[in-house]
């Protein structure tokens, strides 16, 4: 989104208001001259996944000319849902995951009976704002469409098969807000919620409890770097807590529903952009 969201531009003029200059580039310009700026915070790059190779190359010419946040390692780690096996090698509990290797078969219906699965979600492991994310309902699975559905997407890269926590609907979505490591809101986000319904009422505040903090926290604490900002999303069944994604790249961060925030985000660039300067002395 070139513009910004709304979310992101009232960001924009919270840091004018302190009397930073702050200027709107798109990521694949170009003719962006990117050592013009001493900081670079992405934000709504939604288009990165369909172009990861041009992005990840992008991340590592920019990072030569101006500081990236969050950054680039964090970026390229991000950038494939490869991460999620990371967390769950430290200890965070993600949701129930088989991976689907690039180029490789196996029948869907054999892959969710030996689960025990019935409803399934299919997830590229390039992906953002639910792209590409398709919903299978057990009647579905012996059907050469929904097979097919899999093997097309394995066609290009890696796929998560997952199955479907209908507290999604009964619960929500909880998606809690990070920035340096310190836990700002979170909201309750619909099934399949996308980006573009960010600043209306399908996603509102919520108090998330104590235990969903600490699984968060615990998968923030668990990410191989420093991020500036950090959206944790949760899934749970009828006993468990499950991180779904940890979003470091373009994740929506809810601005619009916590109005402490936007202040707590232009605080931590701050310090961002007063480090950057010092470390140039």
């Amino acid at each position: 989104m070139p513009h910004l969201d709304p979310d992101d531009r009232m960001l924009m003029r919270e840091l004018q208001h302190r009397g930073l200059d702050v200027e709107v580039a798109d990521w694949s310009d170009p003719s962006v001259d990117w050592a013009a700026s001493r900081l670079c915070v992405l934000r709504s790059t939604w288009d990165y996944h369909e172009r990861c190779d041009e992005f990840v190359a992008w991340v590592a010419a920019a990072s030569e000319l101006t500081r990236l946040q969050n950054e680039p390692a964090l970026l390229r780690w991000n950038a494939h849902k490869a991460y999620l096996r990371d967390l769950e090698q430290c200890g965070v509990p993600i949701v129930p995951t088989a991976w689907v290797a690039r180029g490789e078969r196996l029948s869907l219906a054999q892959l969710a009976g030996n689960r025990g699965w019935s409803d399934v979600v299919l997830k590229p492991a390039r992906g953002a704002a639910g792209h590409g994310v398709t919903l299978l309902r057990a009647q579905m699975l012996a059907l050469d469409s929904a097979q097919a559905r899999l093997d097309r997407l394995a066609e290009t890269q890696a796929v998560l098969v997952q199955p479907y926590l209908s507290s999604v609907v009964t619960y929500g979505e909880r998606a809690l807000i990070f920035f340096e490591r310190r836990y700002s809101h979170a909201v309750v986000k619909k099934p399949f919620d996308t980006v573009l319904a960010i600043s209306d009422a399908r996603s509102s505040l919520v108090e998330p409890t104590q235990q969903e903090i600490a699984v968060a926290t615990a998968a923030l604490e668990a990410v191989p770097g420093e991020p500036i900002y950090a959206r944790v999303d949760l899934l749970r069944d009828e006993r468990d807590i499950f991180v779904s994604e940890v979003e470091l790249i373009e994740p929506a961060l809810y601005l619009s529903v916590c109005e402490s925030a936007r202040g707590d985000f232009a605080d931590a660039i701050e310090r961002q952009l007063h480090a950057t300067m010092e470390a140039k002395r």
